[in-house]
């Protein structure tokens, strides 16, 4: 190898180095801002900070900070964007997740349900999402098992999320500010819980993109949601 070679190569790994510190510093600046994002916002439920007036406006407003200002919503919807774009199954899994808001959110509404069951069924939901994140068996991208084997746990798990999403749309339906529109807290709950999903998908495709080690970070994420969730 010549002089001149020798040094081209030093000069490339020197800039890639510099490249994937700098996407490093980003996305750590990145989950510093997702983490401190419920106490910039006011403690949950930030939906009560808007007057109770039954304003369809103010309704869609409180709708909408319920998931912003709920770090257990809030970890969930950025994770389970993040893997079902991990999984390959983004608009799939989206549908699932939609279905089961919408379903968990009209039974509260028509049943009485035990809050005690459904706060910890999100804090489970939220340790299988964690669990999953970390595994290279729901990323596709370092999973070398059977793809059809793969393929058939994808869909069950996409279900599942699905299921448990049902818990969460009965919560925010349980905490529907007195006086409030029902109808247009709904609305604001979704778009505010789609947008979520969106962001996660934003952040997957980041870490995919501009670091090497991604799953690593993402690792790194899904433990700090979980430990915001169960110790804040």
């Amino acid at each position: 190898m010549s002089t001149q070679a020798s040094k081209t190569m030093t000069k490339n790994k020197t800039a890639k180095n510099l490249i994937d510190k700098a996407a490093m510093t980003r996305t750590l600046a990145l989950s510093s801002l997702l983490t401190g994002l419920p106490t910039l916002v006011f403690a949950h439920p930030g939906h009560g900070l808007m007057t109770a007036d039954g304003a369809f406006g103010n309704s869609v407003l409180s709708g909408i900070m319920h998931p912003l200002t709920g770090l257990d919503h809030l970890v969930l919807a950025l994770g389970m964007g993040m893997l079902l774009t991990q999984m390959h199954s983004f608009k799939k899994g989206f549908v699932s997740l939609s279905l089961g808001l919408v379903a968990g959110f009209a039974l509260s509404l028509n049943m009485s349900l035990n809050s005690t069951f459904i706060e910890s069924g999100i804090v489970l939901s939220i340790v299988l999402l964690t669990m999953a994140l970390m595994s290279r068996y729901f990323n596709r991208g370092f999973n070398q098992s059977n793809e059809a084997s793969v393929k058939t746990w994808h869909n069950l798990a996409i279900a599942g999320f699905g299921a448990l999403a049902m818990l969460h749309g009965a919560a925010h339906a349980i905490e529907v500010p007195a006086n409030s529109s029902t109808t247009g807290f709904f609305i604001g709950m979704i778009i505010a819980m789609l947008g979520l999903y969106t962001v996660g998908r934003g952040v997957a495709t980041y870490l995919n993109t501009h670091l090497q080690d991604s799953l690593m970070i993402q690792r790194v994420l899904a433990v700090v949601g979980l430990c915001g969730v169960l110790f804040i």
